[in-house]
């Protein structure tokens, strides 16, 4: 058995905008290995999301092909994904927008549970307390509704939701961005911890490289669908070599004033290397 949970390779996503198409995603190539995490990492429009959105099935590529657990997704049906669902989940963004506000905690957290006709519901609802005990809540909060949570808490009530029945695959898309930053320290530390205790694999997609590169094991940093530099992540974080990736380093924040200074220099250095290279692909896209 490979050891690989997920490879794409040759990725493709195309939209069409005034009866014109365009490659959102071109060319993506990654593999995530069992008990690993993948950082996905680049700015708003770079096309991370929409890989995530492929591997989940919500947009449809337009080339290449997604491997999980050495089945291609790119052909399954939708009741075909739908059985998938168990082991392919994911946490958003907004944990409000993704939580259902007319249902409890414990509503939301049974669901997943629902078509595993192997389970009574005992074991459902001891499966739910289990979770919410691991992410730092109580099984008391089963009977109560979204609204009363803060930010943070509707956070943890979405990696319990997104892990109670048990995945392979966990996509967190900007799954820290919206917090601040004491709480977004405490959501990564409890998604290392989980991801330890539980053997999980990730796809951590965020615009912030200092956050990815501390849940990841590897790195791939992407520019306008295309993948600008991959690695390890202390190597992509401590060494970049491409000019984007420092670029990336430079916006974000660190308590080093030295290294700071260091990122904003060479940040700065390539700065007329990107702009000679977006005048370029700007050039070839008329012209074509």
């Amino acid at each position: 058995m490979s050891d690989d949970v997920l490879v794409v390779s040759g990725l493709r996503v195309e939209f069409r905008r005034r009866r014109q198409s365009f490659a959102a995603v071109d060319g993506v190539d990654f593999a995530i290995g069992r008990g690993t995490t993948l950082g996905l990492v680049g700015e708003s429009g770079s096309g991370k999301s929409t890989i995530g959105n492929a591997i989940l099935g919500l947009v449809s590529p337009s080339a290449g092909c997604i491997e999980f657990d050495g089945r291609d997704l790119t052909g399954l049906s939708r009741g075909d994904r739908r059985r998938l669902s168990s082991q392919l989940q994911v946490v958003f963004q907004d944990p409000y927008g993704s939580l259902n506000p007319l249902r409890t905690v414990g509503q939301s957290l049974v669901e997943p549970l629902l078509p595993d006709s192997g389970l009574s519901g005992s074991q459902r609802r001891a499966r739910v307390v289990e979770l919410l005990e691991r992410v730092g809540l109580r099984a008391a909060d089963m009977g109560r509704y979204p609204a009363a949570f803060s930010g943070g808490q509707r956070q943890r009530i979405s990696i319990a939701r997104a892990l109670v029945s048990r995945p392979r695959l966990v996509v967190c898309d900007e799954a820290v961005s919206a917090l601040d930053l004491s709480t977004q320290a405490q959501i990564l530390n409890l998604l290392s911890d989980l991801q330890t205790e539980l053997g999980l694999s990730m796809l951590f997609i965020s615009h912030d490289l200092a956050v990815v590169r501390y849940v990841s094991t590897d790195i791939v940093v992407l520019r306008g669908g295309r993948v600008v530099e991959k690695g390890a992540a202390d190597d992509i974080y401590l060494a970049p070599r491409n000019e984007y990736t420092r670029a990336l380093l430079a916006a974000s924040p660190t308590p080093d004033p030295a290294r700071k200074a260091e990122l904003t220099r060479l940040a700065a250095a390539g700065e007329a290397v990107l702009s000679q290279a977006d005048a370029r692909r700007t050039t070839r896209t008329r012209s074509a």
